[in-house]
Parts: C-alpha cells; structure tokens; sequence
C-alpha cells in the first residue's frame, strides 16, 4: 500500500517530521495550514520517549481538547474554574479539556507515551506556563505568591526561549501531588473515563463500536470520538453526520473509503496506520476494514459532543418501492424484494 497517497483528504500523522522535538519527545500538528481541507477540526500526536518526560503547562485559547491515550502511561494534571484535577491515563483512555483549562502531561511509564489530541478548531491556538511567567515582572510575581523581593522568581532567568517538552526531576507514580493515584480505571473524574474498558454499545458480526460521546460521557462539547473494532471485511454503514464533520485516525490495520461531496464528488482511497483522512459535514461516506486476516481499528473524532448518524439503509428503506423504482428508472417490481430496514445498522459484514 502507498503510504503517501495522493490525496487532499489524507495526512500521514504517524510519517511526517514533528513540528516540535528534542531527545525527550515530539509533537506532530496537523490544522489547516498543513493539512488544508480541515473544517473546525485540528489534531496533533504527542510522543514522550522517557519516563519523565512532560508536556509542559498550557491551555488553548480557542479550542477544547479531546485526547486519546494509544499506548504508555501518564500523569495528567489539569486547573480550571477554581479546582485541580490529577489523574493517570492508560493505553484507551480518554480525556476533555475543557477551553482555556491549564494542563499537561507526564510520562510516568517505562515505555513510550504516545497520544492523540483533537481540537474543535482548525487553528487551535496556544499559551504555555512559561510564556505566562516570562511576561510578568519579577516583583509582581513574588507578590502574588507573598514572597520576599529576593525570592525564587527574582532568580529566573527569562530568556524568551523555552521547550514545549522538558524532563521531569519527579517521576515516581505515588509521589506529587497526584490525588485518586491508583488507576485510571477506578478514579471517579468528569474528566476522563477508559473508552477501551467500556462495554461496546454496537456490536455486530462486522465489529464494535465503543462511544465517547453524551450521554455515554457528560461533560464532552464540541468533540467525541467513536472507536471502532472492525472485524476483517467489516463494513461501517454508507452515511452521513449533518452536524459534524469527521476526523478519522488508524490505529492498527488497513481502512479504504469512500467520499461522495456536492457535484458528484466522489474520491476512494486506501490508509494504513498512522494515517488520518477527514469528512466535511454532510458528506457521504463509508469505511471498510481491507483487510482480510486481521481486525482493523479506527478512531473517527467529531466536530460535535453528539455526532448525528443518518444511514443508507434506513434512509433508503423509508421511501415505498415506486419512488425507489422511479428515482432508479426500473419497471415496476424491480425492487418487490428489497427489505425495508428502517433503522440504522451501523456495522456491517462483508456477505459472501
């Protein structure tokens, strides 16, 4: 398969050179700059080499954040509206940033810590703890914090340069100030739930489908993410979503698709691991895992806490015979046993 093929819809997020890197880790951006086609979506790939390596403080100006774990272990804390929250990620789990809220990352694991970031605006914009810290005086800050003249702030350097990633000299996983410190899986947060540990609500022949969306995840606006277990020569059902458009990442296997726009606009294509294609609003389209021996796995994000889904199945069944028959241009009966299904299927398997 081309890992590069030729096509405006598809980003190779896995393969091209990081924006940002050092010994510690790398951030990978894709928005509308380099990935043009993008519509009130924007992603990036975060990799922490080393344990202790960190993401250092931020927040979006713009922009919410949804995050998916795919492999590693983390410390994330976030402060927003008055409350800290500290939490661990494992491989799955999912997280909300909500906009504006300050938060970072650290691995806290012994193997690579890699994770998605998807943000509800193309050009997501943003600020760093140290950026906010170099652009104070240095008195007004020791007395914010009731510190003397002489204090810790009055010893910073403030050289305008600074790492988004930096070593940790903290990296046990008990220690810090890290509350609800067992697992990710037994804290109770708004925040974050373990998407991979949830029960499938799709399953079918074809796959499953685990939904990180409302209701399923409260506290979600503007994004959600379905991950998609596909079995091979599994079908997601031709479709559209009239309120958000689609940003679909592989995680494991091989995908193709196809893409129908306004004026016949049709594109098929082929993506492997790594890669990420995206689906204006509106748009029909359809996903299949290509691969006949193995199960593929795909993270489709969406521009909308609750991501509409208008099948062909159930949009097709819900017309009678005779305006199927007309719109086709087919004698009448030509369409006698065509099952009407209203409903949506989803997830379909390949008929032999």
């Amino acid at each position: 398969m081309d890992k590069h093929p030729n096509s405006s819809r598809i980003f190779d997020l896995d393969e091209i050179m990081p924006q940002t890197e050092n010994p510690l880790g790398s951030i990978t951006r894709m928005d509308a700059d380099n990935f043009p086609i993008l519509r009130g979506m924007a992603g990036s790939l975060l990799r922490l080499k080393k344990k202790g390596s960190l993401q250092i403080p931020h927040w979006h100006i713009n922009s919410v954040e949804l995050n998916y774990c795919l492999s590693g272990k983390a410390r994330m804390t976030m402060y927003g509206n008055g409350k800290k929250d500290a939490f661990i990620l494992n491989p799955g789990q999912l997280t909300f940033v909500p906009k504006g809220y300050w938060h970072d990352i650290e691995n806290i694991g012994e193997e690579e810590l890699k994770v998605i970031m998807v943000h509800d605006d193309e050009r997501p914009t943003q600020i760093s703890l140290t950026e906010s810290v170099q652009s104070l005086p240095k008195d007004i800050l020791n007395s914010i914090f009731g510190l003397s003249q002489q204090a810790v702030f009055s010893q910073l350097e403030n050289n305008g340069f600074f790492d988004y990633i930096v070593a940790s000299l903290h990296t046990d996983e008990t220690g810090g100030n890290i509350t609800n410190a067992k697992n990710s899986e037994s804290e109770t947060n708004p925040y974050t739930i373990n998407l991979r540990a949830m029960e499938p609500q799709i399953q079918t022949p074809g796959g499953i489908a685990r939904l990180g969306s409302t209701p399923y995840f409260p506290i979600l606006k503007g994004l959600s993410v379905f991950v998609l277990d596909l079995e091979p020569r599994g079908i997601i059902e031709p479709h559209t979503h009239p309120n958000a458009g689609e940003l679909n990442y592989v995680i494991d296997g091989k995908v193709r698709f196809t893409i129908l726009g306004p004026n016949n606009e049709v594109e098929t294509g082929e993506m492997g691991k790594g890669q990420v294609f995206f689906v204006p609003a509106g748009y029909f389209h359809y996903l299949q895992n290509s691969d006949y021996s193995r199960q593929g796995i795909v993270a489709s994000f969406f521009s909308n806490e609750s991501p509409q889904f208008i099948g062909l199945v159930g949009a097709m069944s819900s017309y009678s015979n005779e305006v199927i028959e007309a719109v086709f241009s087919k004698e009448s009966g030509f369409f006698k046993d065509f099952p009407h299904v209203v409903k949506n299927i989803f997830i379909s398997a390949e008929t032999k």
